[in-house]
This record gives structure tokens, sequence and C-alpha cells, in this order.
């Protein structure tokens, strides 16, 4: 998918269309674990760093977790530059673990994101990035629920706070999923 197709994707707001250019079909496996990544990776939370921070951990030997601002305050162009560069670090390297879309703040007069974003968000983000790369919804701000729907849009990876007593098994197996444990 090159850099306009994957733009039209994200600003068509079609999360069906999404989740078909990702590949998307019914079964599967969402993996999961609880708590966070390994303290070794590098790991931007809810902010993105940069690429080259990402470069730079992996000529180390250390993989990374990325974030993708969208929603309020990030444009198409934007989202899709930033999953394009993740895309081509992945293939670079292969040790890019997991691309987290996280939905901006917002204000009262515009979310941080719609829920019909998320989707698309998610699928778009599964539609270019290798399947080596895990596409993890941002638990902390969507809740179990969203995780849930993102499955079925192509996410493939939970990552659960601690303190969440959700059963990976019941969220995944109500979109069509199974959860496995990573």
């Amino acid at each position: 998918m090159d850099r306009d197709q994957l733009i039209a994707l994200i600003a068509s707001a079609d999360p069906i269309a999404a989740a078909r250019a990702a590949g998307v079909a019914p079964g599967g496996t969402v993996t999961f674990a609880h708590g966070p990544d390994p303290s070794q990776w590098l790991d931007d939370g809810d902010a993105e760093g940069p690429v080259e921070s990402h470069r730079a951990a992996h000529a180390e030997g250390r993989p990374s977790v990325a974030a993708v601002a969208y929603g309020a305050g990030s444009g198409p162009e934007t989202v899709a530059d930033r999953l394009l560069s993740l895309a081509a670090l992945a293939g670079e390297t292969g040790m890019l673990r997991a691309v987290v879309p996280v939905p901006g703040e917002g204000t009262s007069a515009r979310p941080g994101s719609w829920g019909v974003e998320d989707l698309v968000v998610i699928g778009a983000a599964r539609a270019v990035l290798p399947g080596s790369v895990a596409v993890r919804p941002c638990w902390p701000r969507l809740g179990a629920p969203g995780a849930q729907v993102a499955a079925a849009f192509g996410a493939t990876d939970w990552q659960i706070p601690d303190g969440e007593d959700e059963d990976p098994a019941r969220l995944a197996g109500a979109v069509g999923r199974t959860a496995v444990p990573r």
C-alpha cells in the first residue's frame, strides 16, 4: 500500500474497508500479557518517540514498541507517514515488536478519537506493518471493550495493565479470536 492509498484509507473513516485492507478474516489469535514490556526494551509509552531512537535501540540489540498518535491533533497524512516509517524500520531491523496507536487527549469540542477512527487506524496499521509486528490497541485509553473490538479489526496483541481482571479468553472469543499468552 503506498502513501496516498494509506492516507485515503485513514481519511475515509471506514473501519470495514480498513479491516479488509488489513486482510482481517474470522479466526486468528490475539496474544496478550499483563503488565509492562521488559524494562530493557525501548517503549514510547503514550507519546511518539523519534524513529531514530528506535533505530538506535535496535542497533544496540534492544527491541522496541512504538506509539502512533492519531485523533485530535494528528491528521491522516501524519498518521500514514508514521506508520510507513515504522513499517520500513521493522523491515530494516526486525526488532520492532509492537505498534500502539494512541488516541490524542482531545478537548470538550473534539474527543481524542471517535470510535470509528480507533478501528480505522488499527486496520490501517495492520495493513502496512509486517506480520511480525504486533498491532496493540492502547488499553488504558480504549479500555477492555475498545481493545476487544479492535481485535476484530486487525489488532493482534493486548498489553493488559496490572490490576485489570478481564478474561482475555472471553474477550477474544466474543469477536471470533483465540487469546494466547505470550
